[in-house]
């Protein structure tokens, strides 16, 4: 279709012609949000380098021996989804923040996840639910 055609389209039957063009309205508006979106996104503060040291974070995953799970598990900006089984552990480095989500892959079985920060236990959840799911956050810039 020309553009003479959409034009005549549109003084004509601007709905038919609105309709025939809506995947460029959706790209369009997407874009638009998206850069809305960006505009809400906190500037990084005003901190001196170093001001927050890297830790390493263990996550420490206990419960039924030979339980399998899925996993994913991270920082705020970068995370990892892998499958494993218990007992098993992850080191996270960061500065910020750990998040991690972990859910059996079957319905028997405890599954008992721990959050170690400078050999400290921070937090710990468990689950014996089928197919249960265990979610641990932890701010570690303070």
């Amino acid at each position: 279709m020309t553009t003479r055609a959409v034009l005549q389209g549109c003084a004509r039957f601007p709905l038919r012609a609105c309709r025939e063009r809506w995947p460029i309205g959706v790209v369009i508006a997407a874009a638009v949000a998206a850069t809305g979106c960006l505009g809400l996104a906190p500037v990084r503060p005003d901190a001196p380098p170093g001001r927050f040291r890297e830790r390493v974070v263990v996550l420490v995953v206990d419960g039924t021996p030979g339980l399998p799970f899925e996993r994913s598990y991270g920082t705020p900006t970068v995370t990892q989804s892998v499958r494993g089984s218990v007992p098993a552990q992850f080191h996270v480095r960061s500065a910020v923040a750990v998040t991690a989500t972990f859910t059996k892959a079957a319905a028997e079985g405890e599954l008992i996840v721990r959050l170690v920060v400078d050999g400290q236990e921070v937090a710990r959840r468990q689950t014996s639910q089928p197919f249960g799911t265990v979610m641990l956050s932890r701010v570690l810039a303070r």
